[in-house]
């Protein structure tokens, strides 16, 4: 298998600290020292700071399974969010907010994203409604933890177990994908 292009460096370095930090305190210079380049060479690449944000979209839902599975799906998207932080991975979901609210347009931006999440939501958890209600809700509540959790450092393991954490707000979570149909 061949290395990455510095292309692909850059992109891969831009998605994980645009995604850790937000896109006002990643530096061109520190996704360079990631990516293993110059800045110029990431300017040269990639034109602007904006355009390496967009061509890496840190905030592309990512909803799959993972180790969950084996477990009903609201419980299965809580354990994502969990194991995602206490291996300090990056999370869309904890940084969307960020990247809508520092956008050039606002409102196109804050409709592209809640297109593309509440889609992806209601995908997962069969929500097939006209207006997604449940899907909205459940997304509320992954934002509420995602940003609660790593903006706010609420419910860290030494005020609750990982697997405590996953059971109760698993429960939440679930309870709206279980709700009645829209």
């Amino acid at each position: 298998m061949s290395a990455p292009s510095t292309r692909e460096s850059v992109l891969e370095a831009a998605r994980e600290l645009f995604a850790r930090r937000g896109y006002t305190a990643t530096t061109i210079k520190d996704i360079a020292a990631r990516a293993g380049c110059s800045p110029a060479m990431v300017m040269k690449l990639m034109g602007s700071k904006a355009a390496l944000l967009a061509a890496a979209d840190p905030s592309e839902p990512t909803l799959d399974a993972g180790e969950g599975a084996r477990e009903p799906v609201g419980y299965g998207l809580v354990r994502r969010l969990v194991e995602r932080r206490e291996a300090d991975a990056s999370d869309p979901l904890a940084t969307v907010l960020l990247l809508i609210h520092e956008s050039q347009d606002l409102e196109a931006a804050r409709a592209d994203y809640r297109r593309r999440y509440v889609a992806a939501i209601a995908e997962r958890i069969g929500d097939r409604s006209q207006d997604r209600v449940r899907s909205h809700l459940v997304l509320a509540a992954l934002l509420g933890l995602a940003g609660g959790t790593r903006t706010m450092g609420l419910l860290d393991p030494d005020v609750i177990a990982g697997e405590e954490l996953i059971e109760r707000y698993g429960a939440l979570v679930q309870a709206i994908v279980d709700g009645p149909e829209d």
